[in-house]
């Protein structure tokens, strides 16, 4: 009979300077590098990052009409 022991790492909220610095960042490069899958990896973020860009694009265009909006009220 074995035991499966698993640790637990708490780290703190992930912000733009130390993203990149996280575990999880570190081994998703190490396993690309190490199953030579650059171009898969690299097709992958461009399509998370058009993803993202969309939404904030979207954000600041909601908050843009909405703060025309307000001045207009007033």
């Amino acid at each position: 009979m074995s035991i499966i022991e698993t640790e637990v790492v708490v780290e703190s909220p992930k912000t733009p300077r130390n993203f990149r610095t996280a575990i999880d960042i570190e081994n998703f490069y190490r396993f690309v590098n190490d199953n030579d899958l650059r171009k898969e990896a690299k097709i992958m973020l461009e399509m998370i990052q058009a993803k993202v860009m969309a939404s904030v694009k979207k954000k600041k265009k909601e908050a843009k009409a909405a703060s025309k909006k307000n001045n207009n009220l007033h």
